[in-house]
This record gives C-alpha cells, structure tokens and sequence, in this order.
C-alpha cells in the first residue's frame, strides 16, 4: 500500500514539474496526464476492503472528508436496506458491499448486498441460507462479522459462525459452515469477528466457552479447512491482526486472557501475552491496534489498556504501559498522530499518550456507543447509538467541531472511501461527501479528485 502511495506521489511530481518548466506546456499532453492520475488516485483512495480499513487501524488521511452533514445535508446518496444488522460496510473501487439479516415470521435469511459506490445503485443481492440459528444481543443480529474484499473475491462471515466467498458479480463460489464440523456451542451473542484474508488462506478462527478451539485458514479457492492450530478453550469476538514488522509479519489473536502471536507464512506460535486466565476466560469484544512499533490491546472485555512493543526475530513483545483505567468493552482502540484514543461504551472519549499512557483527556460525549471511532486529516470521527457524530479535533486539548445527527441508530463503523464516508444506520446506507471534491493543481492545470 505505501509503495503505490510513493508511485502516485511521483507521478504526480512528474506532470508538476513538467507543467511549470516547460516553455510552452502540451495543455492536452498535462490533460491527459492530470486524468490518468486523478483516476489512479480515486481508485486507491476509494478501497476500504476489510474491518477497520487498508491498515485495521481506522486511518486514511488526505481525503477532504466533510465535517458536517445531516440526513439531507451533503448526503450524495442513500439507500434503505433489507432488514438490519451491525456489520460495518466495505468498498472495493466502485462497489460497497454489506451483509443484512431480514425475518418474515420465524423465518430468517442472510443477505449479501452489493450497491454501486457512486449512486447507490443496488447491483445484486444473494442470500445463501441461515444454516445454524444462534442467540443474539438484542442490540445485534447474526449479520454482525465485516466482510473483506480482494481484487478477486469477497469474503463474508454471519454470526453463526458461516463464511462464504463470493465474485465480485455476485455468484456464490463457496459455503463453510463450521456448527456443523465442530458442533453448536449454542453461542449467547453470536459470533461477531471477521474474516482476516492472508497470502495462503482466510482467517476465521474457531473460539468458544465449550470447546475445542482452533485458529483455522481456509482455502481460499474452496472453503475448505487448508490448516488448523489448537487454541485454549475460551471465547473471543475481537478480529485478529496482521502486522508487518522488523521483516515478518505476524499474526496476532486475541481471547483467552492473552494476545498470541503466530508465523503468517509457518503458523508457528511465535509467544503469548497475558495471564491466559480470567473472567470469562479472556471473552475479548474490542480488536488490537498497530502503530510505530506497537500494539495497543485490552485482554478481556473491560480490562485495562496495555501497550507492548513488537520486536523481532518471533521474540516476545517488550511492555511499554498500562493503563489506570479499564478500556471500552465494545468499540475498538483508535491510534492517531502519537496518541491513542479509547471510546468508552457510555460515550466518553478517553485520549491517551501513545508513548507514556499519561492521560490528556477524558471527555463525555453523550449516548452509548458501540461503533468504533475512525480519524482523517487531523479528526477523529465517533457516532454513538442514538445515530450522532461528533467530530472532534485531534490533539491533547478536547475540541468538539461538530455533532451531526442522521436520526437513527449507529452500532456499526463506518467506511471512509474517497472523500466520502459510508455509514450504516439500522436501516439506511449513507454515502456522505461534500459538493465537490478537492483540488490538485499546478501553474498550468488542475483536476479533481474524489
């Protein structure tokens, strides 16, 4: 991702210096260029393929996203969904994809939606069964797992603990259903991680209160189980994280009162942090977050914030802090511009050194809030239950630059692609974005770019 970044950057040094140097510039030569590049940049710039964006972490700057808005207010499309859910949606260069469950009766159905990112189009929509009916929060749904797309495939899981893959067209290559092979654990809240695409397989693992459990890599041509590790018996919802660091890349699980870190290529268990034991034996709800060189994580649900610093060569972390107070339960941990940022589940905003752990800020926003918070060109952006945003400046002082009401709950998190951000209410879609998009310009051109 950074290396096409530099690319882009360097194409565009190139038709700058170009433009302002020669004597008598191609005005359709720099044209052509200005189109060519405002295209590869808008195809970069819209992907959010997977939970918590290109990096898991929430992050995407350069983008001019908007402040303010409201249901009717730079709003450049909105659809209404099939049912509901909480899973957060995704895009892969024109197309937003998102799961739904809807009810007729008893009778329920899984949904896969695809909508066209510029309109709102519907493009298709497939329901591939309910398989195995699980228990929920009342406040969720079994379409409750993000899904990952790749250039070639879309990956989506439900609450019962089903993955499938689809095209990008909509035809369905393949179903795993794991209560079946591994027995119904009779889940109390679903099963709410999602699936982590890796170099040989996809990720979904396998963690219950009843046992056995497993970190589990499918095949990504098959569904079927290409290999398997034996994890303790404990439940987790938290999605694993890929981290590339000091020439590896890792794998790291939460749940069971510890992170684990496992060979992405070998998947060895590299180490383990944590006491591995305690209530609910490490239940884990919020996902860990990588930033220069560490990783912020919590190990059971409402346990204080550790940070650790990787190192390298499968060697065991280093701990760096902990926090004084517990972290949120279900919105995950954002880390931004050296400083990490806790949304707790009653809506207070918590900002933290990334370095020291010192506290900066604790600050009530109001309502509660589940979703997790996302930041863009210097803003943090938080949505509570009750379906508001606050956009808050980022920095070590509190500054609360807007508060935005779409007038419907918001559990799931949102995209950012483009300059544009994609919300999931309970019913709705939302593609929020201002009038225009922002400029590129030198002495001789300009273009827009989305």
């Amino acid at each position: 991702m950074h290396s096409r970044w530099f690319y882009l950057s360097l194409c565009l040094a190139v038709i700058l210096v170009r433009g302002a140097f020669a004597d008598e510039p191609n005005a359709e030569q720099v044209l052509q260029d200005s189109k060519s590049l405002s295209s590869a940049i808008t195809s970069a710039a819209t992907d959010w393929a997977r939970w918590r964006g290109p990096h898991a972490d929430g992050v995407a700057d350069g983008r001019n996203l908007p402040i303010r808005w409201s249901r009717t207010q730079n709003v450049r499309w909105s659809v209404k969904l099939p049912g509901w859910g909480t899973s957060s949606p995704v895009v892969h260069g024109n197309r937003v994809y998102v799961t739904s469950e809807t009810e007729d009766g008893e009778k329920k159905s899984l949904l896969t939606l695809c909508f066209d990112r510029k309109d709102g189009k519907e493009l298709w929509r497939d329901d591939f069964g309910l398989g195995v009916n699980q228990r929920t929060h009342d406040k969720s749904n079994l379409a409750v797992n993000t899904p990952a797309v790749t250039d070639d495939a879309l990956y989506v899981a439900f609450g019962n603990a089903d993955i499938a893959r689809y095209s990008h067209e909509g035809e369905l290559i393949w179903v795993n259903r794991y209560i079946p092979t591994f027995g119904d654990p009779k889940m109390a809240w679903g099963y709410a991680l999602s699936p982590v695409v890796l170099g040989d397989a996809v990720l979904f693992p396998w963690d219950h209160h009843t046992g056995p459990c497993f970190l589990i890599g499918l095949n990504k041509q098959t569904g079927e189980i290409a290999w398997k590790k034996d994890r303790p018996i404990g439940t987790a919802h938290a999605t694993p994280l890929l981290v590339e660091h000091h020439g590896q890349t890792d794998i790291l699980v939460p749940g069971k009162n510890r992170l684990t870190a496992f060979d992405a290529k070998t998947h060895a268990e590299l180490w383990q942090y944590g006491e591995g034991k305690g209530p609910y034996n490490g239940e884990i709800i919020v996902s860990p977050v990588y930033g220069d060189g560490i990783v912020f994580l919590q190990l059971w649900r409402q346990s204080r914030i550790h940070a650790i610093r990787l190192t390298g060569s499968g060697k065991p972390p280093r701990p760096v802090w902990v926090s004084h107070k517990p972290g949120p339960v279900e919105p995950s941990l954002l880390y931004y511009r050296a400083l990490l940022y806790a949304l707790r589940d009653n809506g207070v905003l918590v900002c933290l050194d990334g370095k020291m752990g010192k506290e900066h800020y604790r600050q009530r926003l109001g309502g509660n809030c589940n979703s997790s918070p996302i930041a863009s060109d210097g803003r943090i952006y938080v949505s509570n239950n009750d379906g508001k945003t606050f956009v808050v400046r980022a920095g070590t002082k509190f500054d609360l630059l807007e508060t935005n009401d779409l007038g419907e709950r918001i559990t799931a998190s949102p995209a950012i692609s483009g300059s544009h951000l994609v919300y999931r209410t309970d019913s709705h879609l939302y593609c929020i974005g201002r009038e225009r998009g922002y400029l590129l310009a030198s002495k001789h051109n300009r273009f827009f770019v989305e």
